[in-house]
């Protein structure tokens, strides 16, 4: 039997569910079909109800720290139909379903299928409509945290029906359902196959794309990740073309004819605002066309050209040629008439002239404010991270004093120039992995890690005073020798991997009747880290052990923007490689243990095992 709600208890749903259109538009709507409805020559009000709603687990009971689907089936009497949910004409009522928040539940956007467009006698123009029976489905999450022996769950079901000749008021019907609590320890099993046995993986894509920023927000929230970007932010001043900048940095400020420390803090902080400026317009860029971002990333043309960058940016630091910074940026840190504007201008140009060497990092925030598809996020994110990479040049600029305290250039300088030469083809060799065999990439990658140290241990001219130096080259030489032995040894160890089965979906439906939980990898030829990934963690004895007691799939993306390639990314949520998805037996997906990018074996097996934990006992209680 339906619950009846009083009155202001429904209207305040409404209004806090969070709906598209507000609460004047609502009214206008409502008044405007009421309208149409007395106009209609034979308009009466409906007596009774013409719509019933109904909800269905998908699940036979709910375990804290898990997910599971609900249906709601919509049955509409013969004859009559009911508004789309996004509605052809912008003054009739969208049907709208939404769930009465409960502590300790989260509620996922509701599915709602394609409608129907139909033509009707009294509106000129085709309207999409809804008739017959439907469902709708909504992930429902419960928290670790969540008491109780059972989960009741309320929903309400808006609409407006109508048939061929004429339409009554908007109206409201509701459900309740009651799901029993369980322990991990207690089984569960798929109940009302026939409702969940053709629906899709329900994705979250914001919260599994851009690899560990997006699982530092997830697990810590937005306050610790900004903390983190604004500290990596800071420490990327260490890398090699950032550094020779803070002496550039400092001679503008130290030009200054004897500006008063409040002048001196104030045009140190426009010359930083001017680098918060470049990277925030980028991140507010990337959450408008990430789509495009996150897959020209996976191109292997792209990986290609990234590995010729490093080449030529090596080249540079061993002294074939010398990238320079613009005239008039030298002028300006020579004259120092720039004015506020002028700070502000120069620190937009060391943003714009820095951004080569902090790439990774640049890219990991793309890719999550991409997928978030947010402007304010990005905007934030790449805002704190700007305010990071200034900070010394904040304070540098206040205190110009500071210069002399700078290393001064020299031999080392040169030396220590040819060490990033050396890591930058080894990168370059890394990205090339995927279009290269892997005997031929391991010798590639064995042999620059041994010449390099043996160039910069003993072969290398430089020579600068102090026994320091001295130590500095024989621990490089001897370190990258030995990096390269370990890369020789470790290439002989190898291990059979994860039997993976390819991915199709009605082998994936199995996994119901046999009642364990599935592992879908989606991965690609020219995918690095995907290679990464199968080494050393598919290969790992445990994980292989372990992964017998699900069922294992693998989609080929190697075709990126193919077709059938991006239906199934749409389908999933994929953003980036790898991607792992873990799923119930029913097909609903475990979001909090999904990965993206690389991980060790011994956090996938933590994975795999709280997979299992949340299906413990399926199998005993189907036979």
């Amino acid at each position: 039997m339906d619950p009846r709600w009083p009155v202001w208890q429904i209207e305040t749903l409404w209004i806090e569910s969070g709906g598209k259109k507000s609460m004047r538009r609502r009214l206008t709507s409502w008044t405007i079909s009421m309208l149409i409805g007395l106009l209609l020559p034979m308009a009466v009000r409906a007596e009774g109800k013409v719509v019933s709603l109904s909800l269905f687990p998908s699940l036979s009971g709910f375990q804290p720290g898990s997910a599971m689907r609900v249906a709601a089936r919509v049955e509409i009497e013969p004859g009559w139909h009911i508004n789309a949910h996004r509605p052809s004409e912008a003054f009739l009522m969208p049907t709208e379903l939404v769930f009465v928040p409960v502590e300790g539940v989260s509620f996922g956007e509701v599915q709602f299928p394609p409608a129907e467009t139909k033509s009707f006698s009294f509106w000129p123009k085709p309207l999409t409509v809804y008739e017959g029976s439907l469902l709708l489905f909504a992930e429902v999450r419960l928290a670790e945290s969540f008491r109780g022996d059972s989960l009741r769950l309320r929903a309400a079901l808006r609409y407006q029906a109508c048939n061929d000749s004429l339409c009554s008021p908007p109206d409201t019907v509701f459900a309740c359902l009651t799901i029993p609590v369980v322990s991990l320890a207690t089984p569960v099993h798929p109940v009302n196959d026939s409702l969940f046995g053709q629906l899709p993986a329900l994705g979250q894509q914001e919260a599994h794309a851009g690899g560990e920023v997006a699982q530092l927000v997830a697990r810590r929230g937005m306050f610790f990740a900004l903390l983190f970007v604004f500290l990596g932010g800071l420490a990327l001043n260490l890398t090699p073309c950032v550094y020779p900048l803070i002496p550039i940095t400092v001679s503008y400020f130290g030009a200054q004819q004897n500006p008063s420390l409040a002048q001196a803090f104030g045009k140190s902080l426009a010359y930083v605002v001017g680098i918060a400026v470049m990277y925030s317009v980028l991140g507010v860029v990337a959450s408008l066309t990430g789509g495009l971002f996150g897959a020209s990333l996976q191109n292997p043309w792209v990986l290609a050209f990234v590995a010729a960058v490093f080449v030529a940016l090596a080249l540079s630091f061993f002294g074939l040629y010398e990238f320079h910074l613009p005239s008039w940026l030298l002028g300006a840190a020579s004259t120092g008439k720039g004015g506020y504007f002028g700070a502000f201008l120069m620190g937009l140009t060391v943003g714009i002239v820095a951004a080569p060497c902090i790439g990774p990092f640049v890219l990991a925030l793309l890719t999550y404010v991409a997928a978030t598809g947010s402007p304010f996020i990005g905007f934030w994110m790449f805002c704190v991270f700007a305010l990071g990479l200034g900070l010394p040049y904040l304070i540098l600029g206040t205190f110009s004093g500071s210069l002399a305290r700078l290393p001064q250039s020299g031999a080392w300088m040169t030396w220590v120039r040819k060490i990033f030469g050396f890591v930058l083809i080894g990168m370059a060799v890394y990205f090339l992995r995927p279009v290269l065999p892997e005997g031929v990439h391991r010798a590639l990658l064995i042999g620059t890690a041994i010449v390099g140290g043996v160039f910069l241990g003993w072969l290398e001219k430089s020579q600068a005073p102090g026994w320091g130096y001295r130590v500095a080259r024989w621990a490089v030489g001897v370190g990258g020798i030995a990096i390269g032995v370990w890369l020789g040894l470790a290439g002989g160890i190898t291990h059979g991997g994860i039997r993976w089965q390819p991915y199709d979906p009605g082998p994936l439906q199995s996994a119901r009747a046999s009642g364990k939980p599935v592992i879908l990898d989606f991965s690609a030829e020219w995918c690095v880290a995907c290679r990464e990934l199968d080494s050393k963690t598919f290969s790992d004895p445990r994980v292989v052990a372990r992964a017998s007691e699900f069922l294992t799939f693998r989609a080929d993306l190697t075709r990126y923007s193919s077709s059938p390639a991006t239906a199934l990314r749409q389908r999933y949520g994929i953003v980036g490689l790898p991607t792992v998805v873990f799923l119930m037996p029913d097909g609903a997906e475990m979001a909090d243990l999904r990965v993206v990018g690389f991980l060790p074996a011994d956090e996938f097996l933590a994975r795999m095992d709280k997979a299992l934990g949340r299906v413990r006992g399926m199998d005993s209680s189907q036979q």
